[in-house]
């Protein structure tokens, strides 16, 4: 009869011990990843910059009709990108015009079209972006204009179908 020595074990997991603990953790980290949503974080990250761009291109559409006793008028009667109004605004009024953080080129084309727009008749304008999500923050999804003629013209959805649009224009 042979005596096993103590230092002859096995020591280790067995291959079962082993799923078991990678199958734990792939569920937990499952788990947290669905209730930390690092997408929709970053969804409303954007849109905050959304909205702070737009209060930035309004105080300088504010001090350009304080200077001017009017706003820039649109090129055309529909909307265009903010883009347009560099020569406007430009070193005066702001340095740089803010651009959506994930822009596209089109604008109005779809509903998921990203930028900001702008449209005015000199005396009224009206900014909009198209939002990725909704929430308390940037809920301002009614056109700001009386007559609500300058806000036609454009799709604002998300990829849903939701209605994602946010105006403003002057107080």
């Amino acid at each position: 009869m042979t005596k096993m020595n103590k230092n002859s074990k096995n020591k280790g997991f067995t291959l079962v011990e082993l799923l078991v603990s990678i199958s734990l953790i792939a569920i937990l980290s499952g788990v947290i990843f669905t209730v930390i949503n690092p997408r929709g974080i970053q969804q409303k990250s954007r849109d905050s910059q959304r909205v702070s761009d737009l209060a930035k291109i309004k105080v300088a559409l504010e001090s350009y009709f304080s200077d001017n006793r009017g706003y820039p008028v649109s090129t055309d009667s529909d909307w265009e990108s903010v883009s347009k109004l560099s020569d406007d605004l430009a070193t005066d009024y702001i340095n740089n015009i803010p651009a959506d953080p994930e822009e596209t080129g089109d604008i109005c084309t779809d509903g998921a079209w990203r930028n900001y727009v702008y449209r005015s008749d000199g005396y009224v304008y009206v900014l909009a972006t198209n939002m990725e999500t909704i929430s308390a923050a940037n809920a301002d999804e009614d056109c700001p204009a009386s007559d609500g003629s300058l806000c036609e013209g454009c799709t604002f959805q998300s990829a849903d179908g939701s209605s994602y649009g946010y105006f403003t224009s002057a107080d």
